[in-house]
């Protein structure tokens, strides 16, 4: 709404109506308005790698965290389809990776993406990387 609102108020472009809206209309084919790039949001841009693990390592660390007895349904409704896995699932995945590495790439994400990614304390005991 900000968006609209400031067009129309604090840049007089209205629409194609009154002369400009999002298009410059004095151009064939119309162009997007040069303006609006004030409007662009200034965001980080994420590394491949890290988008990638961090989905891999909140759903590890999810299924870690639940309850051993839980069924690995209860797992998938909580955590969507997409990422089901069970405990055993996730220890395979650290066994894969390493445990310490393991335990170093969540500790790593956890200072750069907040504490979600925080191992737990169960799984630092035994590494000799806590």
């Amino acid at each position: 709404m900000y968006v609209v609102e400031k067009m129309a108020h604090g840049y007089k472009r209205a629409g194609r109506a009154a002369g400009g809206g999002f298009y410059d209309y004095t151009s064939q084919p119309p162009e997007l308005w040069s303006g609006l790039k004030t409007f662009e949001r200034r965001s980080r841009q994420l590394d491949a790698a890290d988008i990638r693990d961090r989905l891999l390592y909140a759903a590890c660390l999810g299924a870690l965290d639940v309850a051993t007895d839980t069924p690995a349904d209860a797992v998938a409704q909580t955590f969507g389809e997409a990422v089901a896995m069970n405990a055993s699932q996730a220890r395979a995945q650290m066994q894969r990776i390493g445990a310490d590495a393991f335990l170093a790439r969540a500790r790593d994400l956890a200072t750069r993406f907040g504490a979600r990614f925080e191992p737990p304390a169960s799984l630092a005991a035994g590494s000799t990387a806590a």
